[in-house]
């Protein structure tokens, strides 16, 4: 239990972390400065284990560049590059958040997992409980206005990040196992350092300025999110089900309410409340079994 809450936790700080960062840096170099940071901590994480060392090949390392352009490229990169492009914070995480409804419809398609009708409905409570929480919200503080001036292309880049999401927790699911944890995310961090810098000189500015509040939080960024986060997010697509990790997704929006009311005194609303009952619910229809999946040793040492 106390993996997915701790990721549901860090996850959901990145959205404040972020938030704090953008101020002193452009945020496609922000996210290339955070992930050439990452390469060399993890490296360092993987040479001062007591564990053999699961660099696999070639193909293992190409899969898991591939998953990093698309979790933390696509992903992060569309959430940024939406806002970016002038749509509402509140509308890019709405749109984003429902990435476990397309995880949950292409694991039949892509791993063979049929969902039962218990199990759709967990994911569509969750969904229904996000667009309270977060509609609510941007009803509150009136993001919903100019709703037919919201401009096309942020909404284009929400679906790519939406279905870079999905098809990341969906190709890393059928990925994992065949190189060490660790050793995995050396090689993500590499794939979205590649769609960064690309990213960066096409489309942003390279704007970096290290003020000691950037500083402290890219530290953040790097530690207690891009290594423990994304950490116990590759060993919870490993031990489970694709569709079960995405709908934990659904509890990111609560979290994050919570962490912008106690930090920024941005207030609930009953609508709010409702939506998060309807999050734990949904969770609660779909439970994973009590005995996970197995991973090999290598990746539970990870």
């Amino acid at each position: 239990m106390w993996i997915p809450l701790s990721f549901i936790f860090l996850f959901s700080t990145g959205f404040i972390a972020a938030r704090f960062g953008i101020e002193d840096a452009e945020p496609f170099t922000l996210l290339l400065v955070r992930s050439l940071l990452v390469i060399p901590l993890l490296l360092l994480i993987v040479y001062a284990r007591r564990q053999p060392r699961q660099w696999s090949g070639p193909r293992a390392w190409l899969n898991q560049m591939g998953v990093g352009m698309l979790l933390h490229g696509a992903y992060l990169g569309g959430v940024f590059a939406a806002v970016e492009a002038g749509l509402p914070a509140g509308v890019t995480a709405l749109l984003v958040s429902m990435h476990p409804l397309a995880t949950a419809a292409l694991s039949r398609p892509v791993l063979g997992v049929q969902l039962s009708i218990k199990q759709w409905l967990g994911v569509f409570c969750g969904a229904v409980g996000v667009i309270l929480v977060l509609g609510s919200g941007m009803l509150n503080k009136g993001d919903t206005a100019g709703l037919g001036n919201w401009p096309l292309v942020g909404l284009m880049w929400c679906v790519v990040s939406l279905f870079g999401m999905s098809w990341s927790t969906l190709w890393q699911k059928r990925a994992s196992g065949h190189m060490g944890l660790v050793e995995g995310l050396v090689f993500q961090y590499l794939g979205a350092a590649v769609v960064f810098l690309l990213a960066a000189s096409v489309v942003g500015r390279f704007t970096f300025n290290p003020t000691l509040q950037l500083v402290l939080t890219l530290s953040w960024l790097v530690i207690a999110i891009s290594v423990g986060a994304i950490w116990l997010l590759m060993i919870l697509i490993a031990r489970g089900e694709a569709h079960q990790v995405a709908r934990l997704f659904f509890l990111i929006p609560p979290c994050a309410a919570l962490m912008a009311f106690l930090l920024f005194d941005e207030q609930w609303t009953t609508g709010m409340l409702v939506g998060a009952a309807l999050v734990v619910g949904g969770l609660l229809l779909d439970r994973p079994g009590a005995a996970p999946a197995r991973v090999n040793r290598g990746q539970a040492q990870s």
